[in-house]
């Protein structure tokens, strides 16, 4: 696993007005580049990762951490939870694209899971 760079985590979502600009692709691989550890762009262009648990209980211990994380940010993730796995994925919905903010929320989820 390789150790994720602080800078992301030490930063907080920005609310999103929607009359800004998606990422360009340039930007979006420096920010995946830096947040490391598996993330990457499904077909939708949303950051995407799935998270493997030994069980259940761990899975929403972990879901749990994640939705409180999510709203101190005001900065919400799609979560799917099934037995032993959390599916998040993440985008910016007002402007149907990426923002600084998405990978600030991924970068902190990880440090999440990485403490567990």
């Amino acid at each position: 696993m390789k150790i994720l760079n602080t800078c992301l985590t030490n930063k907080t979502c920005t609310p999103c007005q929607g009359s800004i600009p998606p990422l360009r692709t340039k930007v979006i691989e420096k920010f995946l580049e830096e947040l490391k550890n598996d993330w990457v762009l499904n077909e939708r262009g949303h950051l995407y990762k799935e998270y493997i648990f030994k069980d259940f209980i761990e899975t929403m211990n972990f879901a749990n951490k994640v939705a409180k994380i999510a709203e101190k940010e005001g900065h919400h993730p799609d979560l799917k939870i099934t037995w032993g796995k959390s599916i998040i994925e993440i985008w910016t919905h007002k402007i149907s694209g990426l923002t600084e903010s998405d990978f600030i929320l991924a970068a902190k989820i990880e440090a999440i899971y990485e403490k567990r």
